[in-house]
């Protein structure tokens, strides 16, 4: 075998490897639950979602459990964001008093489509509704 041809399939290798560890990367980053798909997902503050029925629920990291959450929602990505029941756009968590590790805590209901996370000022969870 000449050396070009050696050469062509080694980097034709390379190439097809890099590629089949990018769509194993895409796979196991892909999150969903019930109606929802992560567009930002956090591993370092979020371990889990949850959803049951209209609620959703997230279990933070225990090293987060006390970082004061904040939450905002809309209908379309980059859109405004909409109001809460509050008349705010901001939501704060009532848990910020206090989180036990490793519980699903947080519980959110809306109909918006896009649903952001924030940890001290940090989005680390952004939800879609699925359709």
């Amino acid at each position: 075998m000449n050396r070009f041809r050696f050469l062509s399939l080694l980097t034709l290798g390379c190439i097809l490897g890099a590629f089949a560890a990018l769509r194993a990367d895409d796979h196991k980053t892909a999150r969903s639950w019930g109606p929802w798909e992560a567009i930002a997902f956090d591993e370092a503050v979020v371990q889990d979602v949850r959803v049951s029925g209209d609620d959703i629920f997230i279990k933070l990291q225990p090293d987060h459990r006390n970082d004061t959450l904040t939450m905002k929602i809309s209908m379309q990505k980059g859109a405004g964001y909409r109001k809460w029941f509050t008349g705010e756009e901001v939501l704060v968590a009532q848990e910020n008093s206090g989180r036990a590790a490793n519980t699903w805590t947080d519980r959110i209901q809306t109909s918006a489509s896009y649903l952001e996370y924030y940890a001290n000022g940090k989005l680390f969870l952004h939800l879609k509704r699925k359709g």
